[in-house]
This record gives C-alpha cells, structure tokens and sequence, in this order.
C-alpha cells in the first residue's frame, strides 16, 4: 500500500475528491472549479506533480479509463428542463479531446452514467417521450474505436405501463448486469439480470451490485450478498455490525476476492473461497469509492481537518 498526501493540492476547501482511473504511477480525477463545471487533473506519484489536463464550463458526471485513454461526459441544463451531455475521449498525451456520443435526456430519465472494464466502456442511452422510453446499452472500444447498441429495452407509457426501463446497471469482468422493471397488465417486477442470461433474479431494494465471472455481488442495507451466478448457487453473506449500513462499490479482484466499502468510512475484502472478511487499514475518515485498474486498487480518505490522501494497492 502506498499514501500519497494531496492535502496542499485542496487547502481551498474540504471536500472529498477520489481516484477515477489510475495507470501506472498516475492518479486521474475530476475537481469541481465551483458550482458548475470541473477540471482534470493527473497526480503523478513518481514526481509528486498535479497537472490539470483539461477544463470544461460544463458538470462532468464522471470519468473512467482504458490504459490511457480517458472517457467522460459532460452535461448542462436545457431550456427546457432536460440534459444536454455529450461523452468525450481524450489520451493522457493528447490535450483535446475527440467526441464520442450526444444525447438529450428529457422527461425525468437520468444522464448516462459510465461503467468500464478492462476493454471497453458502457452506458444507457434513454430517449423518452410522452408514449415510450427506450433504454439502449451503449458500448465503445478504444481497441475498434467503435460505438455499438447492445440491447435496446422497451417501455410503452400510459396507463397502464407495459414493457421494461432499465433504471440502473454495472458493467465488469462478468459483463453488463442491470436492475430493470418489468410492466406487464399493469403490474410491475423488479429484476437484476446479465445480458447473458446467467443471473436472473427477482430483486428490490439495492444499495448496489455488480457482476464477475461467477458470483454476483450484492449490498443491501445492512448486508452484504455473494450470491454464484447459476441458478440457486451457494451464497456467502456478511453482515454490519449496524442494521442500517450499507454496503456498495464491489470491485472483483483476483483469486475469488471481492472489495467493496461499508459505510462511507471502511473498505473489506471478501474472500470466497475461505467466506471471510477482513478490513482494509483505515483512519477512520470518509473514504471514496474505490477503483481497481490493471492490478491496481486506487481510493481516497478525507481526515480531519480536510486531510486528503490517496491510496494505491498492488494486488496479486
């Protein structure tokens, strides 16, 4: 485990400001510049240097990253009450970046939201009118420089309601896994599904999920669940120490290992092979969702007093 103490970069405020994509020795993350608009900045461990890279007047909803090439989207606030947002692509050497994909969203659907895995990036594309909402999974290669429609879903508005909307989805090692309702003579069914097929389960109530090559992982309130991906597998489950924690951000390491954050303040990882859990070493202070990239875990915890610090692991 390596620290790296970024507190002199945010002595102007104390906020939390975590890793979003980490390659090699270098830290990407985004920085809001005020109320509207954020930069993005690379934190190089090697020379202890913070660069910005880039600046937007725009909300940057989130970054990720393959290797070095940077995806993001930027959105802002229409006349009318939706959300214009294009998604951009920039290399860590380059200094403009090229676009990728633009859309509008309008009648309540949400900004996408961007998902990576080692080989490409995922988001949902909603298009809503007053009679139907289509929720399309979008996927771009850097290594076919190509956007492709995965799967579309279909939700007929009105009364009653019939068809699917996808409100939420991950995408990882195990591939795209989403938290969809199904309407059907007006009754409504909340599922978690993989594309694939090979998880399909009735489920409300999530905190968060994602999906590896053989379980499913799922936090809940006061409770964590490793669940396998076959049909009534065997499950692994770790409960809080309170009632009422929750349980997200599950990252699939090597060797059947999963971590993932309780609370705001505590990363464990779970070993499934063993059905243990151990704690990560901690100050106790909120800690950032955590990333894990090319053999590299990468969070950050905010101390008293607006202590920042970066943190990176190697796992093997």
């Amino acid at each position: 485990m390596k620290a790296h103490d970024l507190t002199l970069f945010f002595a102007h405020k104390a906020a939390m400001v975590g890793p979003e994509h980490v390659v090699d020795d270098r830290i990407i993350y985004t920085d809001s510049v005020g109320e509207i608009g954020n930069d993005v900045y690379v934190y190089d461990a090697t020379d202890k240097s913070n660069n910005r890279i880039y600046q937007t007047s725009k909300t940057i909803g989130n970054l990720v990253g393959i290797k070095d090439v940077l995806i993001w989207i930027e959105y802002e606030m229409t006349k009318d009450n939706a959300y214009a947002w294009t998604i951009y692509r920039m290399k860590l050497n380059e200094t403009k970046p090229t676009e990728l994909a633009e859309g509008v969203s309008a009648f309540e659907t949400p900004v996408p939201h961007l998902s990576a895995t080692d080989e490409h990036v995922t988001w949902v594309d909603y298009e809503a009118s007053e009679t139907v909402t289509t929720s399309a999974i979008m996927q771009f290669s850097p290594a076919t420089e190509t956007v492709e429609t995965v799967q579309t879903y279909t939700l007929q508005e009105g009364e009653p309601r019939d068809g699917e909307y996808v409100f939420d989805y991950r995408d990882s090692e195990g591939g795209v896994i989403v938290h969809r309702s199904e309407f059907e003579d007006g009754e409504k069914t909340t599922k978690l599904t993989t594309l694939e097929g090979t998880f399909d389960e009735e489920m409300d109530a999530l905190i968060d999920f994602e999906a590896g090559e053989d379980y499913v992982a799922i936090g809940k309130e006061g409770r964590a669940e490793f669940i396998t991906s076959e049909s009534k597998g065997k499950q692994f489950q770790h409960k809080g120490l309170q009632s009422k924690i929750s349980f997200d951000s599950f990252r699939f390491l090597p060797n059947q290992r999963i971590l993932f954050r309780e609370g705001m303040n505590r990363l464990l990882v779970a070993d499934l092979n063993e059905a243990t859990v151990s704690y990560l070493p901690s100050r106790g202070g909120t800690t950032s969702k955590p990333i894990y990239r090319d053999g590299q875990i990468a969070y950050a915890e905010l101390g008293d007093g607006g202590l920042i610090t970066f943190y990176t692991i190697d796992v093997n």
